[in-house]
């Protein structure tokens, strides 16, 4: 047997989850070499012992390996283990990395794409404000070309989706149960339109796994641990993207947190981790500007400030400065251009009667308004409203 079918066998057998297939390994040393030892053998490793080495040792028995592969290879999904190039470079660096995924995708398109990604998470039961931030942050994200990573389940894990979905951007869908068993069922065409936009469905369990409530943490680490950070735009106190939250502290990754109304149930798990010291989050540029130093990501543009910006004497009180003119910001596109030149002239406006008075696709008009809130030059305000800042910044 290669180890790759071992990989996979491992996986599979129940009881044998990542740490424990990392104690038969640091005896035995591959995958392989697991499935040959002898059952006593098996028996003496720690955290093994009686129970789970028959298990180990017949795993013939139970296990139909065959099966499985053909099950995976009939539905377009690709088994990516530890030892292939395609398995996500930060699940490598968790304390309990899977064995296996199970990737409905492009997998080494979407291996590339994480490498530059946010988890975006929140609760099931969502207010109109909390849809409303989820899907500014999401597609922002993903204009910006940034992978949204999330949970496919109802709520906001959904409004990440399908607002990353709906820019043509990357989102990236992980799953607590096989692929042949996708959960919640009314997302079965959002899971088509992720894969259709270049995303992927992500699992680490065997094909016809059913949803388990054991399983959603699980399915939660491996959430914050491929991604550079996760938000969480709404959750209640005792809402399950705490513990996401939470594993993304143990694994060493960012927690941003946006704050909602303090009168709001569904606000009191992102005011206790602001308490706590996630970033607070108002737009996507709060996002990059923590995440910007770390190592690998791609800072955003620079704003290229006119002569004389920033210098000199400030203004006299009572004195507010004139909006700028789009010749105020340095180089721009000639979209950006008639975007700034909106702005300063209607003042504060909403996103969509924008989209209709600029006469442009409405995604190319999203991506500019993300470049330009990225260079500092316009900032979008909760509501799908944006406004023009100052050229000083």
């Amino acid at each position: 047997m290669e180890n790759r079918e071992a990989w996979i066998v491992l996986n599979s057998i129940s009881g044998i989850g990542p740490v424990r297939a990392g104690q038969l390994l640091s005896v035995f040393g591959e995958p392989r070499r697991v499935l040959e030892a002898p059952e006593r053998e098996l028996a003496r490793v720690n955290g093994i012992g009686e129970v789970l080495a028959p298990a180990v040792a017949n795993w013939r028995v139970s296990i139909d390996l065959k099966g499985e592969l053909e099950l995976a290879h009939r539905a377009g999904v690709c088994i990516v283990t530890r030892e292939d190039p395609e398995y996500p470079e930060r699940l490598r660096d968790i304390h309990d990395p899977p064995l296996c995924l199970y990737i409905r995708g492009d997998a080494p398109a979407v291996a590339g794409r994480l490498r530059q990604s946010l988890a975006v998470v929140g609760s099931r039961h969502t207010t109109a404000y909390g849809v409303t931030m989820a899907q500014n942050l999401a597609s922002a994200a993903a204009l910006a070309g940034w992978a949204v990573v999330s949970g496919l389940a109802r709520g906001i894990d959904t409004v990440a989706h399908q607002a990353a979905v709906d820019v043509k951007g990357c989102t990236v869908a992980v799953l607590g149960s096989g692929l042949a068993r996708l959960y919640p069922q009314e997302n079965t065409g959002l899971a088509r339109a992720i894969v259709e936009a270049g995303g992927a469905l992500v699992s680490e369990f065997p094909m016809r796994v059913p949803p388990d409530r054991r399983a959603f943490p699980m399915r939660n680490r491996l959430i914050s641990g491929m991604t550079a950070g996760t938000l969480v735009v709404e959750a209640g106190i005792q809402s399950g993207s705490l513990i996401t939250a939470a594993q993304a502290l143990e694994q060493g990754r960012a927690v941003f947190a946006v704050p909602g109304r303090v009168d709001s149930p569904q606000s009191r798990g992102c005011h206790a981790l602001l308490k706590d010291g996630a970033a607070l989050v108002e737009t996507f540029a709060d996002i990059l500007a923590e995440l910007e130093t770390l190592p690998g990501l791609r800072p955003p543009r620079k704003l290229r400030l006119p002569p004389g910006a920033g210098a000199g004497g400030e203004e006299e009180a009572g004195e507010s400065a004139a909006p700028p003119a789009a010749e105020d910001f340095g180089a721009l596109t000639e979209l950006e251009r008639k975007l700034v030149g909106h702005v300063r002239r209607e003042g504060e406006c909403g996103i969509d009667p924008l989209i209709a008075a600029i006469g442009e696709p409405a995604h190319k008009v999203l991506s500019a308004l993300v470049a330009l809130e990225m260079r500092r030059v316009l900032n979008q305000l909760p509501g799908r409203r944006v406004t023009l800042r100052s050229a000083r910044g």
